[in-house]
């Protein structure tokens, strides 16, 4: 799979074009909205039972073609990807292209020519209707998804939009498509994922996101260095990162008495109380590159990463 990726890249890079662009976007958006396909290989033993059955009195022959596929190994089938995992791995990709340090034509082609329809069951009667999503709305429904990545990837092209175009783009995003309250109702849960709070606080003070090193550690003195010179530019955000701080906060607020909460033990011990170096503290991610974000994440919540 990474050789294919590395392999794609370089193609898309060599056309990178208006279509290449409505073509990768509309492929993430169906690998993640569209309902349950059929199994990509027949189930054992139906191809063979179904090409024995008698037909007319006549029984036909199995073919090479006809008889069951061997079953596969535990190791090929952890190898297979589903359509919303392959859908995720384009993703990256295309957030990598369009975050690229100091090229800001792809972003800008990105923003006027990618648009793509959603089919929605509304309805007591699950009527189907196509909706067509503008280059903001279709980065908006990407945070609606449950899966941790495709939010964190869609933020991060949507931050650097928001900074890279001009005043009017951001105006119509906050006014007319209300873009940063749906931004506060969508992330507020995924408040504990340190790689979003950097590329919150570019958008805050125009920071473009693609001078941000993710691989530094999350903490005061990496934000100081990042941001320390610049000032408020898009306000309206800060709905946003104070939805988060809320939400974290009723988390906090609503699990002290967890046992596995360092809250939750009431008697301190003689170490505790001597000195304050030993006091036990919930792991956290202290770095703000995505993979080790998650690992915290992924320890309360398996599976939520991959299988999702």
């Amino acid at each position: 799979m990474p050789h294919f990726m590395a392999s794609f890249e370089a193609l898309v890079k060599c056309n990178y074009s208006a279509e290449v662009h409505r073509s990768i976007a509309l492929f993430i958006t169906y690998a993640f909205h569209t309902p349950g396909s059929l199994p990509r290989t027949p189930k054992p033993g139906s191809v063979g039972n179904r090409s024995a059955t008698p037909v007319s009195g006549v029984v036909r022959r199995q073919t090479a073609s006809s008889i069951d596929p061997p079953s596969l190994s535990s190791s090929q089938t952890s190898t297979l990807l589903t359509k919303k995992e392959l859908g995720i791995r384009l993703l990256e990709m295309y957030t990598r292209l369009l975050c690229e340090k100091s090229n800001l034509v792809d972003i800008r082609k990105f923003a006027k020519t990618v648009t793509n329809k959603v089919i929605i069951e509304v309805g007591p009667k699950k009527k189907k209707k196509e909706y067509v999503l503008t280059t903001r709305q279709w980065l908006l429904y990407l945070l609606a998804e449950s899966n941790p990545k495709i939010v964190v990837y869609g933020c991060k092209i949507l931050a650097r939009l928001l900074v890279t175009q001009p005043s009017s783009y951001t105006n119509k995003f906050a006014s007319k498509t209300g873009g940063f309250w749906i931004m506060a109702h969508r992330l507020k849960q995924w408040w504990d994922i340190s790689t979003l709070w950097p590329i919150l606080f570019s958008i805050l003070f125009g920071h473009d996101v693609a001078n941000i090193d993710f691989d530094k550690s999350f903490d005061f003195f990496s934000l100081l260095e990042i941001f320390g010179e610049s000032k408020v530019v898009f306000p309206d955000v800060l709905p946003v990162i104070t939805a988060m701080l809320q939400h974290g906060l009723r988390d906090v607020i609503k699990y002290q008495d967890d046992p596995d909460s360092p809250a939750g033990d009431s008697t301190p011990t003689k170490a505790c109380q001597s000195s304050l170096g030993s006091v036990q503290t919930r792991p956290r991610a202290r770095s703000m590159e995505l993979g080790q974000a998650l690992e915290p994440r992924s320890e309360i919540f398996p599976g939520e990463i991959l299988k999702d």
